[in-house]
């Protein structure tokens, strides 16, 4: 019965998730959270294990400057974690409409309960986690990002110590501080 109840609430979760992604225009945005969703039992029992890039993976220590000779040096290394990690939390991001805001929500609340759902499908989940070495895993994985942005951090500042140019962008417009509180 229970089983069932978890496949009706996925489907359920399906529909509105197609709905919200028409709204939004996030489509791959979208398919990517359902798909992670959809994936948490395997990643607890340790069939799915993240994925560390090399760049990440091969980090020792992020304050080391014998590589850096100059700003070229300092602003490629800050490209190649710029093209790992992603934008940074200050980076400005699309400017969106109200309309296009509330399908946001829709769908963040949407995937949210897909998670929820797929968490619940195994029983003493942390139990699983821990002896399938999961949790060890994302715990890596976490690091290793956290230690891959500390470095681009240093990188910006060190570049900036060097007197290279556009090291530290510019911080957000005033109207885009006011909305992120």
């Amino acid at each position: 019965m229970k089983a069932k109840q978890a496949l009706a609430i996925l489907a359920l979760l399906a529909a509105s998730t197609a709905i919200a992604s028409c709204s939004t225009g996030r489509t791959a945005d979208t398919r990517r959270g359902v798909s992670g969703a959809a994936s948490i039992p395997l990643r607890d029992v340790g069939l799915i294990r993240p994925e560390i890039p090399m760049l990440l993976r091969n980090l020792e220590y992020p304050y080391a400057t014998a590589s850096l000779h100059d700003c070229a040096s300092v602003a490629g290394e800050i490209g190649q974690f710029d093209a790992v990690l992603g934008p940074e939390s200050y980076q400005p991001g699309p400017n969106r409409n109200a309309w296009d805001r509330s399908g946001d929500f829709v769908e963040e609340q949407t995937i949210e309960a897909a998670e929820s759902t797929a968490q619940d499908l195994i029983p003493f989940r942390s139990w699983v986690r821990r002896l399938s070495g999961a949790s060890r895993a994302e715990r890596d994985a976490l690091r290793a990002v956290a230690n891959g942005q500390q470095r681009r951090t240093f990188l910006r500042g060190y570049g900036a110590s060097l007197g290279c140019p556009n090291m530290i962008p510019p911080p957000p417009p005033p109207e885009q501080q006011r909305r992120r509180r």
